[in-house]
């Protein structure tokens, strides 16, 4: 009962705020079903079922021979480790931390791999950093490339770190590539949309419970009573208030720090790395998708928190030299808005730089 304290007390409290607010909570809970069903299900669903069809149709292991030279010298792991953190990068949360739950479960990886990969492969994807942080919230979707250029260099950085936690581990206990026969498509569609429609169904479910969480904390004042706690910090209240949400809703906080009447730099380093931790909505999605891998759910924590720490560096490095490219506006403050991207030409040339350089390094180390 004493270990289960802290859960029940917030049950509590959530039946109280429904039972007190219940128009506001409603609303809440009707936009979180909305925010699910018109842009979570229809960009995610379809991705994972792509995805899954490549695990079991043994793409997985293709890439992780061609990449095996470049992922041992740099993180310690076999190569089909890049195919979670790739993937995780480009569909966002939680995909990467799916594929490599599905890696474990058919024993691709050992649990120690597992638990390394998830240190710095699931990360926020492109379309939510530029389209809504960028665009919609900041008004310039230059800071959503770089909001994800410095995610990516963070979770690098943070998988480099974590390897002295396995290194013992995971440099000696790669599982043997085994070439098998790949199953036909009409025996792994069925069950790759099953288990697509699962995490998907689990996903939407968390959204829905942190949207009313959030506005539950709004109404009752919690928020506002935390950044009167803070505010000996040389912070707005505003801002203060945002990242106490953020922390719960990364959303909701990013869009709050947009609004907030503090230095631009400051403000956007604390949305890169509100957006690199993911907040705990995305960390129970996370763990929810984790269910049958059995981590150490407090490493996985604090390897969020690393990356959102280096992330956050790296921009605030990165800031100065890169603000004068910035589109000064945007005509549209739609959620997830259709706007004209322009990718900012350096972006362009480090992505193409880096790819190429680990590409002709992973030839080299194959020869």
């Amino acid at each position: 009962m004493r270990k289960n304290s802290f859960a029940i007390g917030c049950a509590c409290f959530l039946v109280f705020a429904l039972l007190r607010y219940p128009q506001a909570m409603l609303e809440a809970g009707a936009k979180s079903v909305t925010l699910w069903f018109q842009q979570v299900l229809p960009s995610l669903f379809p991705f994972m079922v792509a995805c899954g069809l490549l695990l079991r149709m043994g793409a997985a292991e293709i890439v992780g021979e061609w990449l095996k030279p470049l992922m041992r010298p740099i993180f310690g792991l076999p190569g089909i480790a890049a195919f979670p953190f790739f993937l995780g990068i480009f569909s966002g949360y939680p995909m990467g931390a799916k594929i490599t739950a599905s890696l474990y479960e058919e024993r691709k990886i050992t649990l120690s791999q597992a638990e390394h990969i998830l240190s710095f492969c699931n990360n926020p994807g492109p379309l939510f950093l530029v389209g809504t942080v960028g665009a919609a919230f900041f008004h310039a979707p230059f800071w959503g490339y770089i909001f994800l250029f410095c995610c990516f260099l963070g979770a690098i950085a943070t998988g480099m770190l974590f390897r002295l936690f396995y290194f013992s581990k995971s440099v000696n206990d790669f599982i043997p590539y085994q070439k098998t026969p790949s199953p036909s498509i009409t025996e792994c569609l069925p069950q790759t949309i099953a288990d697509s429609i699962d995490t998907i169904t689990q996903i939407g479910g968390y959204i829905i419970l942190f949207g009313v969480a959030v506005e539950a904390m709004k109404q009752t004042g919690i928020f506002h009573f935390l950044g009167n706690i803070l505010s000996f910090l040389p912070f707005s209240e505003e801002f203060l208030c945002a990242m106490s949400g953020g922390i719960l809703e990364m959303t909701n906080g990013t869009f709050l720090l947009s609004t907030a009447p503090d230095n631009l730099s400051f403000r956007l380093t604390a949305a890169c790395m509100l957006v690199a931790f993911g907040g705990l909505s995305i960390l129970c999605q996370t763990l929810g998708v984790l269910r049958n891998v059995p981590i150490k759910k407090s490493r996985y924590i604090a390897a969020k928190i690393c990356n959102s720490l280096c992330s956050g560096m790296i921009f605030f490095a990165m800031a100065p030299f890169v603000e004068k490219y910035a589109q000064k506006t945007v005509p549209t403050i739609a959620f997830l808005a259709e706007t004209a991207f322009t990718i900012p030409i350096f972006y362009i040339k480090s992505s193409i730089f880096f790819f190429a350089c680990a590409f002709l390094f992973a030839l080299y180390q194959r020869r």
